[in-house]
Parts: C-alpha cells; structure tokens; sequence
C-alpha cells in the first residue's frame, strides 16, 4: 500500500482522539503542540489526558463513541483497545470524510503518522508504510543522535540570510553560493 507523504496545518483544525489511554494521550500533546482544536471521546481517561482537559486545552467527552461524533471533524484518531470500535469510526470517518488514523491496523486508516525528529522547523519523517514501526523508531533514534541542535541553528541561519537576499538583485546562482558557503562553513556536511 502506497501513501503521500505530507505535513498538514492543524493550527485551528478540529482534530478528534476516540480512547482514553497512552496512545491517545501521546496523539492528544502532538495535536496540541500544532495548536489543534482536540476533542477527546471515551467512557474512561488516564490522569494526564484529565489534567490537560482541566486546564482547558482540549475538550473532553466521557462518553462511549456514538455514530456520527466524527462528523465536522478535519481527522480523527481510532486509539481504543477495542478493535470494533476503532473500526466503527474509521467506517464513519470515510462516510463524512473525514481522514480517520486507526492506531495498529494499516488497513482500515486513511492515514498514518510518520516517527519524526524534530529540531525546530526541521523536521525528519521515518515511515515504514506502516510495515514496520520498530524499525521507524530505530532509524529515528539514529537520526536523533545524528540530527542534534547544531542543525536548527543552521536552519535559522540559513533562513535569515534567506529573508535578506530574496528581495536583492542577486541571481539566483550567486543566491545558491551563499547557501551553499553557509552549509560548508557549518562543517556538518
């Protein structure tokens, strides 16, 4: 099975989080940190899902999944421990369209989430395709030993310089062989 690799704006996007467990709590803090609207739906939640609802981050339904609760939403994530229930919403999802990830079943998601390094605006995807998550996550700790603050640093150079000459008369050329001078001077290539 083949997807698209691509980086979504979630920033004001109404995300929804079906379980109430680890894994919904690990997909709840990485739609807040993108500044997300979350809504969190399950008879039962850990105590850091609670906590962070308490704080009015996210809204919080201690309710069982009903038919259609996915509906108005941008995505959605199946985590609960039971397979039919996950199921019942990736089913939802595809009828009002909404892309629906169902944690641990490739199959039925619409959707899967890379392991990712992140070093600022950098950001590293490692997907399998879903076939293999265990080695996502070690080619991921490769890269996070390898990928350290030296290279946010350089992004953020290399970004500034970038808004000073987009607006000269410099060719294009002459652009790239500043870019390419601030990479060499680096010494991380």
């Amino acid at each position: 099975m083949a997807f698209y690799p691509v980086m979504l704006k979630l920033k004001g996007k109404r995300c929804l989080v079906v379980g109430g467990g680890k894994v919904a709590y690990r997909k709840v803090v990485h739609l807040l940190e993108v500044e997300a609207f979350v809504t969190v739906i399950s008879p039962s939640f850990i105590e850091e899902i609670l906590s962070i609802g308490e704080k009015g981050r996210l809204t919080v339904l201690k309710r069982k999944y009903k038919e259609a609760d996915v509906k108005g939403f941008f995505l959605a994530f199946a985590c609960t421990d039971d397979k039919e229930v996950n199921k019942f919403v990736a089913k939802d999802g595809e009828k009002y369209g909404v892309l629906v990830n169902v944690v641990d079943d490739i199959d039925t998601s619409s959707f899967i989430v890379p392991a990712v390094v992140r070093r600022g605006d950098l950001v590293i995807s490692i997907s399998t395709g879903g076939k293999s998550p265990l080695l996502s996550k070690k080619i991921k700790e490769k890269l996070e030993s390898t990928f350290d603050k030296r290279y946010e640093k350089l992004l953020e150079e290399l970004y500034m310089v970038r808004e000073e000459i987009k607006v000269s008369n410099l060719s294009e050329e002459d652009k790239i062989k500043i870019y390419e001078e601030i990479i060499e001077k680096s010494r991380l290539f």
